[in-house]
């Protein structure tokens, strides 16, 4: 594939809430990296919306999907619908010849999922899954650290991550939580998050026994808390505790933010090697990487494999939480 060059141009399908967040972050990048030139949405009051606050012209507002993707002048395409499209949208960005951006959970069900895994490594053009927790600097450093041999063998490890329930957040009502066709709703949406951090650090998992409950039947259509190995909840305050005990040590990665890391006897030892004072954090690091991927040939921060087994992962869960057995997870 040539290189890119000028400013990447950026047509996006889907104008929901998530989509003034990917344009916040492409402004924060820059004029000479990401410029957005194009967006639609089925509802056009809502494109139009969208399209003023982003300085899109009338003539590239569309109601069509597939009108924004044959357009010359869009060079990645950034897809922020419900998952149960990925599949259909990103074999029309592959056939016309475009770069795609689409949010997590990669599919709806394994089978779209592998199927966009192959569509993408086929594809000339990059097909790039949405995961912005994996972007997040600590946990690259403590990925690197760790997967590098920094505390030794892997021993084991505990996660503890919830999340405070919001009835007031703005995604509680949105059709896609409230009749969601991804396993698990709200399990699959939100874990596939802890996943980006677990995966990167750890490595795969090859299967896994869970117990899955809901604690707020009146507010989420399934449920909402999974306790596996790891585990995966909602509760009043966002928290989120990865302790990993190694042969030469114990690391713990404490809300993405803190590092603590002890010696083999249990003393603290210094952690100033995981700061990363200038790289970018979240939706802007995803969005960098991508730039450099399009631009440079650099490497996806996460690939589409490693979304799959994400998936793949809370799908063994679900099924082991229904009938009570441990679940091999499926691979690609």
């Amino acid at each position: 594939m040539p290189q890119q060059q000028g400013p990447i141009r950026v047509g996006i399908i889907g104008t929901g809430i998530f989509a003034y967040r990917h344009m916040r972050a492409y402004r924060h990048l820059g004029a000479d990296k990401f410029v957005i030139v194009a967006c639609s949405n089925r509802s056009r009051e809502k494109a139009e919306k969208f399209a003023q606050e982003a300085g899109i012209p009338e003539q590239a507002i569309f109601t069509d999907p597939n009108d924004l993707i044959a357009l010359p002048n869009v060079d990645l395409v950034d897809v922020i619908l419900p998952i149960q499209f990925n599949r259909a949208i990103l074999e029309a960005c592959v056939a016309a010849g475009k770069n795609a951006l689409f949010e997590k959970p990669i599919a709806a069900d394994l089978n779209d999922a592998r199927a966009i895994v192959k569509l993408g490594q086929s594809s000339p053009t990059v097909v790039a899954l949405a995961e912005n927790w994996a972007y997040h600097p600590k946990v690259q450093a403590v990925a690197e650290f760790v997967r590098g041999g920094g505390i030794g063998k892997i021993i084991n490890f505990t996660y503890d991550s919830a999340r405070p329930f919001n009835p007031d957040s703005p995604y509680l009502s949105t059709t896609w939580r409230q009749n969601p066709q991804h396993p698990g709703g709200y399990l699959s949406d939100g874990c596939v998050h802890d996943m980006g951090h677990l995966v990167p650090i750890l490595g795969r998992f090859e299967s896994v026994s869970a117990m899955a409950s809901s604690n707020y039947k009146e507010h989420y259509v399934k449920e909402e808390t999974l306790a596996t190995t790891i585990r995966l909840c909602s509760a009043g305050v966002k928290r989120m505790l990865l302790e990993i005990h190694g042969s030469n040590g114990t690391l713990r990665l404490i809300n993405d933010t803190d590092i603590e890391l002890l010696d083999d006897q249990g003393l603290p030892l210094d952690v100033s090697q995981f700061e990363r004072p200038d790289a970018l954090s979240d939706v802007e690091g995803e969005l960098s990487n991508l730039y450099n991927v399009i631009v440079k040939g650099d490497k996806l921060g996460i690939s589409l494999d490693e979304g799959f087994h994400h998936l793949a992962f809370i799908v063994s869960a679900l099924e082991s939480a229904e009938s009570g057995r441990q679940i091999k997870i499926a691979s690609v």
